[in-house]
This record gives C-alpha cells, sequence and structure tokens, in this order.
C-alpha cells in the first residue's frame, strides 16, 4: 500500500542570522506549501534554461553577435524574474524585515543558500527515487 499525507507545508526550515557577537538579528521560518514547492522546481528546472543555451551557443559559433546579444538580454531578464518570484516565495512577507535588520549582502547570501537547499533536495529525492526503482526491479529479477 502507498500512502501520502498531504500537509499544509511541506517545508519548514528555520533561518537565524547573527551578528558577530552572537545576538539574533533574524529568526525567520521559511513555510513552503506542496503547491509552492512544485513552482519552485520549476524555477530551479527551467527547460527554456537548456534550450537558451543551446541556441546560444549555436548563434555563438556562427557569430552572430546581434542575435546573441538579444537573447542574452532576453536570457538574463527571465532569470532576473524567476529569482524574484523565488524570493517571493520564499521569504513572503519576511524579505524586506531580513534586508532591513542584517542588510543586502547577508539577504542575498540567505537567497542563495536557500536555492542551494531546494536544489540539492529535488536532486536527491529524484536519485532516491532511482535507486529505489533499481533496487525494486534487481529484486523482481532475480525471483
Amino acid at each position: 500500500m502507498i500512502k501520502l499525507t498531504r500537509k499544509q507545508y511541506e517545508i519548514e526550515e528555520p533561518i537565524q542570522v547573527e551578528d558577530e557577537s552572537g545576538n539574533l538579528l533574524v529568526d525567520y521560518t521559511v513555510r513552503i506549501t506542496p503547491e509552492e514547492k512544485l513552482r519552485i522546481r520549476d524555477i530551479i528546472f527551467d527547460e527554456q534554461d537548456v534550450k537558451d543555451g543551446r541556441m546560444l551557443s549555436k548563434l555563438e559559433q556562427e557569430g552572430k553577435t546581434s542575435e546573441y546579444e538579444e537573447l542574452e538580454a532576453k536570457v538574463l531578464d527571465r532569470a532576473k524574474a524567476r529569482q524574484e518570484e523565488f524570493e517571493q516565495i520564499v521569504f513572503k512577507e519576511g524579505r524586506e524585515i531580513i534586508k532591513a535588520k542584517a542588510g543586502e549582502s547577508i539577504y542575498l547570501d540567505l537567497v542563495d543558500m536557500m536555492f542551494d537547499f531546494f536544489a540539492n533536495a529535488f536532486v536527491e529525492k529524484r536519485i532516491s527515487q532511482m535507486n529505489t526503482l533499481t533496487t525494486s526491479l534487481r529484486k523482481i529479477s532475480n525471483k
């Protein structure tokens, strides 16, 4: 039997930022719903990036500078929009509070850390699914 439980928040991850004296500057809990988690996955693993990367490489090899620069600008705009959406999903109303208390640099480091956290979680889940499938197939084929 396969059993799944739907939770209000799929991910609840506490975040704390301290100053060098150990004083707590930020105490925030990231709360991500199942729908938000799917959207984050789509933001991180955007298939259009792969297509655009191939096209950029092709345009560069063909020496089409103006088309290359135009596509590059579109890619950068899309990346900025996706990062903005990622930050909004992850930090919600806490974005400006974190920036004000911890500073822009620490906030950007935090965004990078959360991006890595989600990317690693999605990759690990996919790898564990593949390992489970491989193990199950071996058990079935050995019978």
